[in-house]
C-alpha cells in the first residue's frame, strides 16, 4: 500500500479537518498528502510518511522508524501488519 493510500484510509475514520488544527496545517495541505504524488499526474504533497521513509534511506539508519513506534507504545503482535 502507497503512503497516500494509507494515509486516505486513515482519513475515513480521523478528521482531516481535526489533524489539520492539531498540526498547525492547511486543510488543502492535509488532504494533498492523500493524493498520489504529483509525478504519477496527481496533485499530492511529499506527506510525512514518505519523508520519513526518505529520511531513513538518506541515514541509513532504522533508529528513526524506532523512535516512530516508540511513541506509539511501540509494535505489539496486535499492532504489527501481518
Amino acid at each position: 500500500m502507497e503512503s497516500h493510500e494509507v494515509l486516505r484510509e486513515i482519513f475515513k475514520k480521523t478528521s482531516a479537518k481535526q489533524i489539520a488544527a492539531d498540526l498547525q496545517l492547511s486543510l488543502s495541505l492535509i488532504y494533498k498528502w492523500a493524493e498520489p504524488p504529483s509525478d504519477d499526474s496527481g496533485s499530492g504533497a511529499n506527506n510525512p510518511l514518505d519523508r520519513v521513509g526518505q529520511l531513513i534511506k538518506a541515514t541509513g539508519d532504522a533508529r528513526i522508524a524506532q523512535w516512530v513506534a516508540e511513541q506509539t507504545g511501540g509494535f505489539s503482535s496486535a499492532t504489527r501488519p501481518a
